[in-house]
């Protein structure tokens, strides 16, 4: 396939996310203002070759409604929900944006991201094969990289790296390993049997970011929230069972149904003096012994 048809395709998604419905012909208006634009419309039968190949590639199904024949997308945020569709689509859509804008390079400003390109194909390969991975890794933990036979079960994307959730050979449990920080990574052809009722959603159903912590139970968890800092966890919820439960002038007590781990606690310290953990009393009491230490820090280097 040629970048160029590439592109288009990215166009084309991206201008019926933006649009939510949309008719060929309003889809042809906006395609005479596109980059790409080759000086001819798109042909119905073009365009739903178009749909069945965006179809194959990206499994991103755009749908026609007969009664109006406007085109909208399967799993779009108001036709239902789907996170790696709903990902794959806003990915489109910044791509594309990017695309559009990049005689502006000097207006838009982009962070920096571990890279997980080399990997992330093969690791999701494998997945789907069922075949175990040959990793050299590289853990911040260890001086010297470790090789391990990985049998993978999941990939999951968290505060912009990209991890593999999988089970190592006679050791118990799962492991969770950074794709930014393999140095090699081949695919066996040894098969292994993936576990049937192994759901990654449901493995991390109960919890906030990458880490599983053996041994901690799921937990209600309200903290309070002052009023500036509150309208950003309503826009941005911090966990899909994050619910508003008391509202007031200045704060907000907002509530969680989790499993209090090093990542969530984490994340509460990232809002520094903005919130207050209340309850439960473990979590009260472990971010504020947190917050001793550190103000005991830096107590001691003012005095020196």
């Amino acid at each position: 396939m040629s970048k160029y048809l590439l592109a288009r395709y990215i166009w084309e998604v991206s201008t019926i996310h933006r649009a939510r419905r949309i008719t060929l012909k309003e889809i042809n208006e906006r395609w005479h203002d596109a980059p790409y634009y080759d000086g001819k419309d798109i042909p119905r039968r073009t365009w739903d070759y178009h749909r069945k190949e965006i179809e194959m590639l990206f499994g991103v199904n755009i749908e026609c409604d007969k009664h109006d024949n406007t085109y909208h997308i399967e799993g779009d945020s108001l036709f239902g929900n789907n996170d790696l569709r709903q990902w794959l689509i806003n990915t489109f859509s910044t791509t594309n944006a990017i695309r559009e804008a990049r005689d502006m390079e000097e207006c838009i400003s982009l962070e920096n991201v571990p890279s997980a390109e080399p990997y992330l194909s093969t690791v999701i390969l494998a997945i789907r094969e069922r075949k175990t991975l040959e990793m050299e890794y590289q853990s911040f933990e260890r001086d010297c990289p470790k090789v391990y036979e990985l049998e993978p079960y999941a990939v999951k994307l968290f505060r912009q790296r990209w991890y593999v959730i999988g089970k190592i050979k006679d050791k118990e449990g799962l492991l969770i390993f950074a794709l930014d920080r393999i140095l090699h990574l081949t695919k066996t052809n040894l098969k292994f049997d993936y576990p049937k009722q192994f759901n990654v959603h449901d493995y991390y159903h109960d919890s906030f970011g990458i880490i599983i912590e053996e041994g901690v139970d799921c937990q209600r968890v309200r903290i309070k929230v002052m009023n500036g800092q509150a309208k950003y966890f309503r826009s941005l919820p911090l966990h899909h069972s994050q619910k508003e439960v008391e509202t007031y002038p200045d704060y907000s007590i907002f509530e969680y149904w989790l499993k209090p781990t090093y990542d969530f606690e984490q994340e509460l310290f990232s809002h520094r003096e903005d919130i207050e953990v209340l309850e439960p009393a473990m979590l009260r009491k472990t971010v504020k012994e947190s917050i001793e230490k550190m103000f005991s820090l830096y107590k001691q280097n003012q005095s020196q």
